[in-house]
């Protein structure tokens, strides 16, 4: 499942002003009476829905920052026994009190940072070859004055008043077995326990900080448009010294003016005279990388035929071996004819099929039309 604040576009510590403002934003972008890709927008619209009703409230919005999730509706709806939509997951963190009882404190945790996205843009010649790129991005990392722990001071944070520092708020519910103590988390203070009091002012308390930065990327051979590349650690900041999320750069590769891809397969024209395709000839075929093959073309080709050659294509990409070059050629039919070219062409179209006719007689046109 996404995380609620990615999907929103906002951090953590985020208010509900900023969280309505972001909502509203993306509901006019995603909203599928506007959208053009309809299925695309009812999914994000329905993400975004969702996201906002858990972070809009404040019990929610502290379960989810605490537990990672929210109760179902069958969880939420569901009577246990008596002890209304109380979830069983929480049974552990309860105690039955038949004349006393307490609370256990809980203290946040580290938590691992979001991931990133962003596409890099290749040739068709680096995703053959594969290749070396730098590419800027601008996210958050860890502030580098409180190195991500939202103070300097060592009395920065303090208990939260609502619960103690407890990070948790009690419920007692009477019950024929006695009274149970009904635990959850704390929407003051999210579930941590405490409040920031003393905000590192180089992040104001936020433990992260926007900040440009270049990366070296290498690109393998073979990839193709919609292929990952995933770089570790190189993510959103964790939470509380919580490792670093990853960025995954998303392949787009550009078209190329002579080839065309199909998977692993390579396709690209060649203009031959139509003396060659009459009489056949050899001819080289220029490669992707600027190498060249030489193509045997029997005589009478005819115009649109392909030929194949194996293992010219692209690299698998993690796989060995490589696709096939396929090469359709085009014949060329003259245009400007001076009378003595025009002369053999008739003596041609009137002497029938070319099977009967000698072949000195296709040299005589080869010669007349292109010397």
């Amino acid at each position: 499942m996404a995380d609620y604040y990615d999907i929103l576009g906002v951090p953590r510590d985020a208010s509900k002003d900023d969280i309505k403002r972001a909502y509203k934003k993306l509901a006019r972008q995603y909203h599928p009476d506007v959208a053009q890709d309809k299925t695309e927008a009812e999914r994000r619209f329905g993400q975004i829905n969702e996201a906002y009703s858990v972070l809009a409230d404040d019990e929610k919005r502290a379960y989810y920052d605490r537990y990672g999730s929210v109760p179902s509706a069958a969880q939420e709806g569901a009577d246990f026994g008596g002890f209304g939509g109380f979830p069983f997951g929480d049974l552990f963190d309860t105690l039955f009190d038949f004349g006393g009882g307490g609370r256990r404190q809980r203290q946040a945790r580290p938590s691992r940072g979001s991931d990133l996205r962003m596409g890099i843009r290749i040739s068709l010649v680096d995703a053959f070859q594969g290749a070396s790129r730098e590419v800027e991005l601008t996210s958050d990392v860890a502030c580098a004055q409180c190195e991500g722990r939202r103070t300097l001071e060592a009395d920065g944070f303090q208990n939260c008043p609502q619960c103690a520092g407890m990070g948790q708020v009690q419920q007692i519910i009477n019950t024929p077995f006695g009274r149970l103590t009904q635990v959850a988390p704390c929407a003051a203070c999210r579930g941590q326990g405490r409040q920031l009091v003393k905000p590192c002012p180089g992040c104001r308390g936020a433990g992260r900080t926007p900040q440009k930065r270049t990366l070296s990327v290498k690109i393998p051979p073979g990839m193709d448009s919609g292929d990952k590349i995933r770089m570790r650690g190189e993510g959103e900041p964790g939470t509380l010294g919580g490792p670093p999320g990853d960025l995954y750069l998303v392949v787009e590769v550009a078209e190329h003016e002579e080839f065309r891809r199909q998977g692993d397969d390579l396709s690209r024209s060649l203009k031959i005279t139509f003396t060659d395709a009459a009489l056949g000839a050899s001819v080289e075929v220029p490669l992707l990388t600027g190498e060249k093959e030489t193509l045997k073309i029997p005589g009478g080709t005819q115009n649109g035929t392909v030929f194949r050659f194996k293992g010219k294509g692209m690299p698998r990409f993690q796989r060995s071996g490589r696709g096939d070059l396929h090469v359709e050629v085009e014949v060329m039919v003259p245009t400007k004819l001076n009378s003595k070219q025009k002369k053999l062409l008739k003596e041609f179209a009137e002497a029938g099929s070319q099977e009967a006719e000698p072949q000195s007689f296709f040299e005589k046109i080869r010669d007349a039309i292109f010397g």
